[in-house]
Parts: structure tokens; sequence; C-alpha cells
């Protein structure tokens, strides 16, 4: 599964996090563009299911895994940078 998650597009977004602008927010903006389209996609499987139409409830059981890991692994990325952030702050000059 964490293979899966290391070639997806979101791995590759969070990786390329700085390419397209400079600048840590930009990075952040597209990794969380890449996760909240990867939650509208699940959110229309839960509907699928909800609603008797979804093919496959193995597909959505991976897909909800798959958004659940990707959320965590923006949460430690962010609680890296912010750690990093204020660990600055406490230097004295």
């Amino acid at each position: 599964m964490i293979e899966a998650i290391a070639g997806s597009a979101f791995a590759d977004s969070l990786s390329a996090a700085g390419a397209a602008k400079p600048g840590p927010a930009s990075g952040f903006e597209n990794v969380l563009t890449q996760l909240e389209k990867s939650e509208n996609s699940l959110g229309t499987l839960l509907n699928d299911v909800a609603t008797g139409q979804a093919g496959s409830l193995h597909q959505v059981m991976l897909k909800m895994e798959e958004t659940r890991m990707q959320f965590e692994l923006f949460m430690q990325a962010r609680n890296k940078v912010l750690e990093a952030y204020q660990e600055v702050m406490r230097m004295q000059v």
C-alpha cells in the first residue's frame, strides 16, 4: 500500500511542492488541492455505495484508505514544517 501511495499523484505533488512557485505556501496549496480532489472523489464513491450504484465495495474501501493515508502524510509534513518554524523562532540572535 505504501508503494501505491509513493507512486500516486499526491506523493508526486508533495515531492514537487515547491517546483511551481517558490515558497512553502504554494507547495501546501498544491498538496491541499490534490487532497481535496481525492476527498471529493471519495465522496462520490461513498454516495454510489449509499445508493447501491457502486460496482465494488473493495475499490471504495481502498480509496477510503488511500485518502486517509494521504491526509496523514500531509499532516505529518505540516507538523514538521511547524516544528522547524518554531525552532527558528526559538533561536537567539
